[in-house]
């Protein structure tokens, strides 16, 4: 078993590391030698642990130079409301959102976030943008107040950009943008958040005031798509051009105008010099953002190529899915900084409960799978000591560390969960009916195969007899969006940076309720944490969430697989950076406007 665990490593790791997620916040960052590399890690026992930020460097920003970034494929559009829009992987540097992360509380200022998970929703998270600041009136009301001095880029190269002509955004942009985001067939907050769309009231106070209204159970999504996902558009673009998906005619408020774009190889961003922010923390706090004068964005799908651009300085910075990878960059390039990070949502493996003649429709059998797993040999020998659990419904990530439980904290009947206990799994079947075990099926991509062949091999012991069938991506695709696989799935849980509304994967007909679960005490629990989070009460929300986890873990609606580290890694002359991804919801990228390249130290390391 033990040699076909380190046989299986490097496959596994690449499945379970997939999506962005999170590295400590309030943990202490230690500076540790990994080869000669200078290495920026999360506290590795408990996510919960409250500890102090990585301090940013003490050096002075400075202005000028190119940041270079990997894009793993071409953009799937230029113009949100026409596409999935958590696609956006140029706007995030040319349009602004009425709400973004907060820069000044991730590590560049006081550490209470990380921005790497990609879906962080809490309140005490926003910062302004195109919206100065918000008023909660009461739940589903807002008051929003417009910044003034913001202005639409004035691209000299860009026709459509001339039509608009640098003019200032105003209450009335916002208001076109809100009403063509919820009422334009095809935009995903449509498809997403039909009951919002249908209910949203948007009233104009004055020139730089609205009054929004949205029903109280549908407020989860304000604090998604109206404020911390719709970018602002200029209307006579759209109305010139029908939309804004040709590149050469993106114009938005953001810190870079789109200079070039060349298919399936690079995109050229060019700093907007008339860009409204200024840097909010640290030593460069007041001046302009953003420092660098050019983004290049290289199109690399490949990731063995992607690797040597970053050892070849081609690249600053990128993410790397499994510690191999990262120990053999490390090898040929000692200098680059890490930090590591859990992601967000790793693979289960969820069962249909929907079906009562199923075995799992008991209790005591879903928990005999998870008792007959040895986790602590899955996690030393596959992951190298370098994952955790739980990882459901929620990954320890820190930013939910007040709403996570851990082993630590959990009750008795939670951990017996997770310790290796065939001999009681097996009393548990007999218990439940099946005193010689079963047969069950799970479906799978073809990457998973190695790591559920661990699991098969385990519940051979205990007489249950598993059938790995391997599907093509939109197979498995299909099989998620119409529950239509007959036992098991084995697939991303929902984000856990979404778990305000996580506990709708619990709802009937939801979306990520891959078990088909209906529990009362869950949906009670669901709803009071919706109200809580419509009344702005963030803590209220972690309290209701924590106190159910124990009732939840203990259910292994889920059969958990460890949330195994990813990590980010960048050369030491990309400043002012420590690992973050997305300042706010789905702002892969946005970071960029903060750093700045240290030109004389990238030289002098012959770069």
């Amino acid at each position: 078993m033990r040699k076909k665990i380190v046989w299986i490593l490097v496959s596994c790791l690449m499945i379970l590391s997939l999506v962005i997620a999170s590295c400590g916040p309030e943990e202490e960052a230690e500076e540790k030698e990994v080869g000669k590399a200078t290495v920026v890690t999360a506290a590795e026992e408990e996510a919960e642990e409250e500890e102090e930020a990585v301090a940013p460097g003490p050096e002075v920003p400075e202005y000028g130079g190119m940041l270079s970034v990997i894009y793993p494929g071409d953009p799937m559009g230029f113009d949100e409301p026409t596409y999935a829009d958590y696609f956006d992987t140029a706007g995030v540097y040319t349009h602004d959102e009425l709400l973004e992360g907060d820069w000044a509380k991730g590590p560049a200022g006081t550490g209470e976030y990380t921005w790497v998970p990609n879906d962080n929703y809490r309140w005490d998270s926003k910062s302004g943008a195109i919206v100065e600041r918000f008023e909660l009136v009461e739940p589903g009301h807002f008051i929003f107040y417009i910044r003034q001095g913001v202005h639409f880029g004035l691209n000299p190269d860009s026709e459509a950009s001339r039509l608009v002509n640098g003019r200032e955004v105003t209450t009335d942009d916002v208001i076109w943008n809100i009403q063509r985001w919820t009422t334009m067939t095809g935009s995903n907050i449509v498809r997403s958040a039909p009951v919002l769309c249908a209910g949203i009231e948007v009233t104009k106070i004055d020139q730089w005031t609205i009054d929004v209204k949205v029903p109280v159970d549908q407020t989860v999504y304000v604090a998604s798509y109206i404020v911390d996902w719709c970018s602002v558009y200029p209307k006579e673009v759209i109305e010139r051009y029908g939309d804004m998906n040709d590149w050469h005619n993106s114009v938005g408020t953001g810190p870079f105008f789109l200079s070039d774009y060349v298919r399936s190889s690079v995109m050229i961003f060019k700093r907007n010099p008339n860009y409204w922010q200024k840097d909010p923390v640290g030593l460069g706090k007041g001046n302009q953002l953003p420092y660098v004068e050019t983004v290049k964005g290289v199109i690399i799908p490949d990731a063995s190529t992607q690797q040597s651009a970053l050892r070849t300085g081609q690249i600053d910075a990128m993410v790397v899915g499994t510690l191999d990878t990262l120990n053999s960059l490390l090898g040929t390039a000692p200098d680059l900084v890490v930090a590591k990070w859990i992601p967000t949502n790793p693979m289960q493996i969820f069962m249909r409960l929907n079906k009562p003649e199923l075995p799992f429709s008991n209790i005591k059998v879903r928990q005999a799978l998870s008792m007959a797993i040895d986790y602590d040999t899955i996690i030393e020998d596959l992951f190298l000591g370098e994952a955790l659990l739980p990882s459901y419904p929620i990954a320890p990530i820190p930013e939910l560390k007040n709403a996570y439980v851990s082993l630590n904290e959990a009750p008795a009947a939670v951990k017996e969960l997770f310790t290796y206990n065939p001999t009681r799994a097996k009393e548990l079947l007999s218990e439940a009916g099946f005193p010689s075990g079963f047969k069950t099926s799970v479906i799978c991509v073809a990457g998973s195969v190695d790591y559920l062949s661990v699991i098969k091999d385990m519940w051979e012991e205990i007489n249950v007899e598993l059938d790995i069938q391997s599907v093509e991506v939109g197979a498995m695709n299909s099989y998620w969006a119409a529950r239509s696989f007959p036992e098991m799935l084995y697939y991303l849980q929902a984000s856990s940076g979404t778990y305000v509304r996580m506990l709708n994967i619990y709802g009937t007909g939801v979306g990520w309720n891959l078990s088909c679960v209906d529990d009362p005490l869950v949906n009670e629990t669901r709803d009071k944490t919706l109200a809580a989070f419509a009344a702005g009460n963030d803590a209220e929300v972690d309290r209701l969430h924590k106190a159910l986890m124990p009732y939840v873990l203990e259910q292994a609606w889920a059969i958990q697989t460890p949330s195994a580290y990813a990590y980010t890694v960048w050369w030491p002359w990309l400043k002012g950076y420590h690992g973050e991804q997305s300042p706010g919801i789905c702002n892969g990228g946005r970071w960029v406007k903060y750093v700045w390249i240290d030109q004389n130290l990238k030289r002098s390391m012959g770069y």
